[in-house]
């Protein structure tokens, strides 16, 4: 299976990321992709560069050929309360928004489940972002059904990481199947992303698709199986967000 949109995308401007936006753009274009959000990190990670360098994402063309580009960012969360590491001026830039648990510092301890779920939680309901990503890192243990079940409240979408799924973050294969299923059994909304930091990897979503047909996921709840799919998505995400954060 073939996916037309890549959601989670990386470039240089993180320099644990390895290749240009026009070496990712040139990439996406030759596997005849046709929409992909760049998402780099938000401040709070240790390599990211200063701010403006996601608000000026401004820059961007909506079009290169005839891919789109959605600007992005995956966000961090920094605390248990609903808060996030971007301000007003990077948030109205976006057109999409990924959040995650990553270990920086703002957020400290990461192997407590209780803190963990209520953090990704507050988050969801928050209507500030629109995908959590990486939730079967085993580094922050979850309650995988009540953020599951949050989720589909808030019409949020679940990213299944195809880069956890690789080995980038070892031990997420088991947690992602559980997330799945529970995904299937709610009627959760689910984005694939392969959180490429190069840009061969693009698009190339073997072990997630994998992972789907193992649970026997259906495609109609996957934003990234469709451009129709992810239209519906992104107009339904821009009626439930809050417009200042």
């Amino acid at each position: 299976m073939k996916y037309p949109i890549d959601l989670h995308i990386h470039t240089n401007v993180n320099p644990h990321a390895y290749s240009t936006l026009e070496e990712n753009i040139r990439s996406a274009k030759e596997k005849k992709l046709k929409v992909i959000a760049i998402t780099n990190h938000g401040p709070a990670l240790q390599d990211s560069p200063h701010w403006w360098s996601l608000v000026n994402m401004r820059v961007i063309p909506e079009y290169v050929g005839d891919l789109r580009i959605l600007k992005g960012v995956e966000t961090n969360i920094i605390d248990e309360n609903g808060n996030f590491d971007i301000n007003q001026k990077i948030y109205d830039v976006m057109d999409i928004i990924l959040c995650g648990l990553h270990t920086i510092e703002a957020y400290g301890e990461t192997q407590n489940i209780l803190k963990n779920t209520k953090a990704v939680i507050n988050m969801i309901k928050s209507q500030k972002i629109d995908i959590m990503v990486h939730l079967g890192n085993p580094i922050f243990p979850l309650d995988y059904e009540l953020v599951v079940e949050a989720a589909v409240e808030a019409s949020v979408a679940i990213e299944i990481n195809n880069s956890s799924l690789k080995g980038s973050r070892k031990g997420s294969k088991v947690n992602c199947k559980k997330i799945l299923e529970l995904c299937k059994k709610h009627g959760a909304l689910v984005s694939l992303g392969t959180d490429s930091h190069i840009s061969f990897d693009i698009g190339e979503f073997q072990e997630a698709q994998e992972l789907i047909d193992e649970v026997g996921f259906p495609y109609e709840r996957i934003i990234n199986y469709s451009v129709e799919n992810l239209e519906k998505f992104l107009n339904d995400r821009e009626k439930q967000k809050v417009k200042k954060i």
